[in-house]
């Protein structure tokens, strides 16, 4: 839950993603079948109950993710900052970055639900990304990184974090946007003639088949 975020705010969010989650993981051809099993999902007690609140494990808490950029790029991270949440990390998650990007090493983060392993993965990638960017290489063409997921309801998630990232960015008017692009089945080839009326995405995001085989974004969805 972010600063801010009432409890009713951050329940809804997670039944609306779970809602989301069970359209895509049970999904009907037929229009009319859809659309009950959809009014099924968002009447209480019907299909679904809750989210009900449950006392969370206590994480030992380590570094803030500015200070632990502020530390990794001695006086170069502004541009990074924004991107990053601006309170302190869970030790496992600043272990995983420091041994991702300063270390160099191979990581396999397995810990409780709701614990930031998002983050465990998502900020090594960020970093190394900036560092890139910082060195000038960054334009040169290639993906970075390659996110698989099991479940689109989960990719699209992260797209979404990852829009609302770059976004961050942009308003704080860093000059570091990485590009993002999200390959499953849904995504289209092309996007209208003319270029005119297409769909308008985040800050850095490809939204079609045709941009990501011309020119691949730094960090790669699919399923």
């Amino acid at each position: 839950m972010n600063n801010g975020e009432d409890m009713g705010d951050w329940t809804e969010k997670v039944r609306e993603r779970y809602e989301n989650y069970l359209r895509t993981s049970f999904f009907f051809r037929e229009p009319a079948l859809r659309a009950s099993f959809r009014e099924a999902l968002q009447k209480e007690a019907e299909l679904l109950k809750g989210p009900f609140e449950e006392t969370g494990r206590a994480f030992a808490r380590g570094s803030t993710a500015r200070a632990l950029a502020r530390d990794c790029f001695d006086g170069q991270s502004g541009g990074l900052e924004p991107a990053l949440l601006d309170r302190p990390l869970y030790v496992h998650q600043e272990r995983a970055v420091r041994s991702m990007f300063d270390e160099g090493r191979n990581v396999v983060v397995a810990t409780g639900t709701a614990s930031g392993k998002t983050e465990s993965f998502l900020y090594p990638i960020l970093f190394e990304l900036y560092r890139e960017h910082l060195d000038g290489t960054l334009g040169e063409p290639g993906v970075r990184a390659l996110v698989l997921y099991p479940m689109n309801a989960l990719a699209n998630d992260q797209r979404q974090r990852l829009g609302e990232i770059c976004r961050q960015l942009q308003n704080a008017g860093s000059k570091f946007v990485p590009t993002f692009g999200q390959y499953i089945g849904e995504t289209r080839y092309h996007g209208p003639s003319g270029g005119a009326g297409g769909d308008e995405g985040a800050p850095g995001e490809l939204l079609y088949r045709e941009q990501m085989r011309e020119t691949p974004p730094h960090i790669l969805l699919t399923n």
